[in-house]
């Protein structure tokens, strides 16, 4: 796991310079931190792991609203087609979601910014282009596209789902009253 002191440098040397590439560093640091969260893999059941991601308020003071930016200036540039170094950071973006996500506390206040408006609309966008590719381009570049959407897929659970009823639910697991009644 990497440590507090690291993604704390990390944050302090982007809000010095406003290098992008810090942040990209920093996201990347704290998404390697928690990756146990992400469980993006529908196929089966969810993993319940004892440990809990940090709350919005451990986080730099002003990281959502950069990270906002950040996914805002990623949905713009997608009319034009996002470079591969825009695909990653869009990726580190909707896993950083996720993760804070998996922390319940966290969810509503998420799920209140639109941050989810941005990642549909993205999804949206990556959808149409995986239908619309010729076979030889197909099998070239849809691989990050597809991790793309998964991640958007699991963002869109830990938002709406958090307990993960529904993937239980289909897995043929039964869920005890406690759970029911979330």
């Amino acid at each position: 796991m990497a440590s507090r002191e690291r993604l704390y440098e990390l944050w302090m040397l982007y809000c010095n310079k406003k290098d992008p590439d810090y942040l990209k560093l920093w996201l990347d640091s704290f998404v390697s931190s928690y990756e146990q969260f992400l469980d993006v893999d529908f196929e089966k059941l969810p993993t319940r792991v004892d440990d809990v991601p940090p709350g919005i308020s451990l986080l730099p003071d002003n990281i959502l609203q950069v990270l906002r930016l950040q996914l805002l200036q990623c949905v713009q540039k997608m009319s034009d087609g996002l470079e591969e170094q825009q695909q990653a950071l869009s990726l580190l973006l909707v896993k950083f979601f996720i993760i804070l996500c998996r922390n319940l506390a966290n969810v509503e206040e998420i799920g209140m910014c639109s941050y989810i408006n941005h990642v549909i609309t993205m999804t949206t966008l990556y959808i149409q282009q995986l239908k619309s590719k010729t076979k030889e381009k197909e099998m070239a570049d849809q691989t990050p596209i597809e991790e793309f959407v998964r991640h958007a897929l699991a963002f869109c659970e830990s938002l709406y789902d958090p307990y993960r009823n529904w993937r239980q639910r289909v897995a043929g697991q039964e869920m005890g009253p406690a759970l029911r009644s979330c």
